[in-house]
């Protein structure tokens, strides 16, 4: 058995082998005494240092790096500082959430379920959420949708009776209803509780909601025509979060 692992070229593996000066092979061990002389000579990692610019006028395809985020105009973006404590604020709040759901105290909240919507009814929860004769519009200035009759707040009695896909889905609801109809002061709170809601890794399909009320956010935030405008501060605390909360960091804003 140990004469089939004997080697079938008697080579050494002698360090001072290595440090010999080796010209052009003349045999099988020469050869082999070159390779493992360059194996230990060059270094555990190499890195090609390639000048690609020379490839830039033969690029055929290019492919921008965009988000799809409006950068915010000059006096429109929150200072960092802003951002960091919001997004303190925001921990603090959902972990809270957290303890209540823990609790056996959320549950007598849900009783209040068979008054909600089928979450599968769009129009009724449109409805619920706006008021019964909400009216959509586009609304290129900013302004509010006009909501009449009496909206409902997005209160712990009806947060705690939802699950996550049922969270998801009214969350997709309300951004399918930003797009259509523009951003309103009620629809800001919605969103924010859903935000809070929403559980952490983010599934696929949450974190694609999210990244589109981003950019819903920032292209809003584009048209409005001063910084002193109300819907402003909502904006940029529901980008805020998507970007720094949630981890979406090539959203995020310096």
């Amino acid at each position: 058995m140990m004469d089939l692992l004997q080697p079938v070229i008697d080579f050494s593996d002698d360090e001072g082998d290595l440090n010999e000066s080796i010209g052009v092979p003349t045999s099988g061990s020469e050869y082999l005494r070159k390779v493992r002389k360059e194996a230990y000579d060059s270094p555990d990692i190499v890195v090609s240092e390639m000048d690609t610019s020379t490839f830039h006028v033969r690029q055929t395809l290019k492919i921008p790096n965009c988000n799809g985020c409006q950068p915010a105009p000059a006096g429109y973006a929150p200072s960092l500082s802003w951002q960091r404590a919001k997004v303190s604020d925001f921990s603090d709040l959902r972990q809270r959430l957290m303890s209540l759901r823990s609790k056996n105290d959320f549950r007598k909240h849900l009783h209040q379920r068979s008054k909600l919507p089928e979450i599968e009814n769009e129009t009724a929860w449109l409805h619920f959420c706006f008021g019964s004769s909400l009216r959509l519009k586009p609304l290129c200035d900013g302004r509010t949708a006009t909501e009449s009759s009496q909206p409902s707040l997005p209160l712990l009695s009806v947060l705690l009776c939802l699950d996550q896909p049922a969270i998801e889905q009214l969350l997709c609801y309300h951004i399918n209803w930003f797009q259509e109809g523009g951003f309103s002061d009620v629809q800001g709170q919605w969103l924010f509780a859903l935000f809070a809601c929403l559980e952490k890794p983010l599934t696929p399909e949450a974190c694609h909601l999210l990244r589109t009320a981003a950019r819903l956010c920032t292209n809003l935030r584009a048209t409005l025509d001063s910084p002193e405008h109300p819907h402003l501060s909502g904006l940029n605390l529901l980008q805020c979060l998507v970007a720094r909360y949630f981890d979406q960091s090539d959203l995020c804003e310096k």
